[in-house]
C-alpha cells in the first residue's frame, strides 16, 4: 500500500507528535509499506529516513505555533491521488488543512487532541478554528485515537463523528541496551518540547524539597525553555540541580535514559504520554500527572509497575513521588503490557485496508477469456 503521511513537523524535530509518526512510518514501511512523509520546514528537501521518503516543504509562514506551507498545498492538490491513503496527523497545526480540503484521496486523521490551545492566544483562537477542524474531522474516512481519554474528549466536540473513531493506543519500543555513564546524585529525567502545558515549572520547584543528590535533566526545546531557567536560577537550582540539555541526538538521549533513576511527565494536556510510555517499557520508576491520558496508561501497564500518579500542582507530594521513585530500582525490562508498534501496525493497517478503495484484480487463464 502506498501511504502519504501528512504531518506538520518531523525528524530531527522533536515532540510527542513528531516522535508518534516516526516510529509509526518507520514500522509500516518495515511492514513492506511504501511511505513518503509530506511535512513542512525552514529550507525544502527529499531524504530517506528509516525507509521512508521526506519531502519537506518550505514554509510560506515560519510563525511557531501557526507554520504554513503553500507548496505542501500545492503538492497534495496535484499528487495526492498517486496514494491509496493520506494519514494526516494533529488537530493543533495547519498542516492537516491541505490533506482534507485539496483532494479526494481517501482520508484517515490522528488528531492527538488535546481540547484546546495552550497558551494564551492559541486558547483564545480554538473556538474559531473549531469550523476548520470540523471539515478535517468530517472529510476523514477513520479518526484515530491513541486513548479512550482522548476519544471522549472529541466526541465531546465533535459527537457527529463518534462512529467513525477508533482507538489505537501508541507503542512502545524495546529497551535498547546501554550502558550508563557514571554520573554523582540520582538524575531525574524530563523530556518533551518545552511548553507551558508541560508544566516543568512545578518539577523545578518540587526540586528545592529534595535533597542535593538529586539533579533535574531537562531534555527538549521550547518557547519556555527562557522562562524555565530563569526560575530555575532564582530557587538556586542552576547549573548542578537542574540542567538543560536542549535537543539531544538518539544515542545521547538514550544514554541519558540509561543513567535516570526516574522519568517525570508533570504535563496538563496528554492525547496520550509518550514519555511515560517509554519510561516503563524501559522499567524506570516514573512519576506522572493524574490526568486521563496517564490513568488509561496505568491501566494499560502491567500490574505493579513503577508508576505514581500525582498532582503536580501539590509541590510536596510531587516531591515525595520523585524521591520515592529515584530511591526505586528498576523493574526488569518486558513486564509492562503496553502495545508495541508492531501491534498499532497491524491495526492502522487494518484501518487503511478498511478506506482504501477497493481493486478488482483481472486474472487471464489460458484459452479463456478475462475474468474477476
Amino acid at each position: 500500500m502506498r501511504i502519504g503521511v501528512v504531518t506538520s513537523a518531523y525528524h530531527p524535530d522533536i515532540g510527542g507528535v513528531e516522535t508518534h509518526v516516526r516510529r509509526l512510518c518507520a514500522a509500516l514501511a518495515a511492514a513492506g509499506d511504501e511511505v513518503e512523509v509530506l511535512t513542512q520546514h525552514a529550507h525544502g528537501s527529499i531524504e530517506s529516513i528509516d525507509g521512508v521518503l521526506v519531502r519537506r516543504f518550505p514554509l510560506t509562514v515560519t510563525a511557531a505555533n501557526y507554520r504554513f506551507s503553500i507548496g505542501l498545498w500545492r503538492w497534495l492538490r496535484r499528487n495526492a491521488g498517486r496514494y491509496d491513503v493520506l494519514h494526516a496527523h494533529s488537530y493543533h497545526a495547519l498542516a492537516a488543512l491541505p490533506a482534507a480540503l485539496t483532494n479526494r484521496t481517501p482520508l484517515v486523521f490522528t488528531p492527538h487532541y488535546h481540547g484546546t490551545g495552550h497558551s494564551r492566544l492559541r486558547a483564545a483562537l480554538h473556538p474559531v478554528y473549531r469550523p476548520l477542524g470540523r471539515r478535517i474531522v468530517a472529510r476523514a474516512a477513520r479518526v484515530i485515537c491513541v486513548t479512550r481519554a482522548e476519544r471522549e474528549l472529541l466526541t465531546s466536540h465533535f459527537p457527529e463523528a463518534r462512529e467513525r473513531m477508533v482507538v489505537v493506543p501508541n507503542g512502545t519500543d524495546p529497551a535498547p541496551e546501554l550502558m550508563a555513564s557514571p554520573e554523582p546524585g540520582r538524575g531525574i529525567l524530563c523530556v518533551g518540547r518545552l511548553e507551558r502545558y508541560k508544566r516543568v515549572d512545578r518539577v523545578i520547584r518540587a526540586m528545592t524539597h529534595l535533597s542535593a543528590e538529586h539533579r533535574l535533566d531537562v531534555v527538549g526545546a521550547g518557547p519556555a525553555r527562557e522562562e524555565w531557567e530563569q526560575l530555575a536560577a532564582r530557587l538556586g537550582l542552576l547549573p548542578d540541580r537542574v540542567v538543560f540539555h536542549g535537543r539531544l541526538s538518539d544515542d545521547a538521549f538514550g544514554a541519558r535514559m540509561a543513567s535516570a533513576a526516574a522519568v517525570v511527565s508533570a504535563s496538563g494536556h496528554e492525547a496520550f504520554g509518550m514519555a511515560v510510555a517509554d519510561a516503563l517499557t524501559a522499567g524506570i520508576p516514573t512519576v506522572a500527572s493524574f490526568i486521563p491520558a496517564h490513568r488509561e496508561l496505568a491501566a494499560m501497564a502491567a500490574p505493579g509497575a513503577p508508576l505514581w500518579l500525582v498532582n503536580p500542582d501539590d509541590e510536596i507530594a510531587l516531591a515525595d513521588a520523585l524521591r520515592h521513585a529515584a530511591a526505586t530500582a528498576r523493574a526488569e525490562h518486558g513486564r509492562n503490557a503496553l502495545p508495541t508498534w508492531s501491534d498499532v501496525v497491524l491495526a492502522t493497517r487494518e484501518v487503511y485496508a478498511a478506506v482504501a478503495p477497493r481493486v478488482r484484480v483481472i486474472q487471464q487463464a489460458a484459452g479463456a477469456g478475462a475474468r474477476d
